[in-house]
């Protein structure tokens, strides 16, 4: 019973907190990526806007998938690997 609660509390954490984290990431690579074709500022609008998307479908994903395992994988392996790519980016402040 102990168990069925803390895999639930786990996977709401991941749901809020790692959907959180995945979807800042997602929105700062993909407004620095945006920013080649468009001005900074459109592409910042664009990426903030688009990352509420992205936390939507992150957040109801953490609810259907039905492995923790691979929850934590692709969230946390995601937001490492978006947050390594702008951080070795040229040009980002």
């Amino acid at each position: 019973m102990a168990q069925g609660w803390l895999r639930t509390v786990q996977r709401i954490g991941l749901a809020v907190a790692g959907g959180y984290g995945f979807s800042l990431a997602a929105v700062v690579l993909l407004a620095w990526l945006l920013s080649a074709v468009l001005p900074r500022s459109e592409a910042v609008v664009l990426a903030a806007m688009l990352g509420f998307l992205v936390y939507l479908g992150v957040s109801l994903w953490a609810f259907a998938e039905q492995r923790l395992l691979t929850l934590w994988l692709v969230l946390g392996g995601g937001s490492l690997a978006a947050w390594v790519m702008v951080s070795l980016a040229p040009g980002v402040a």
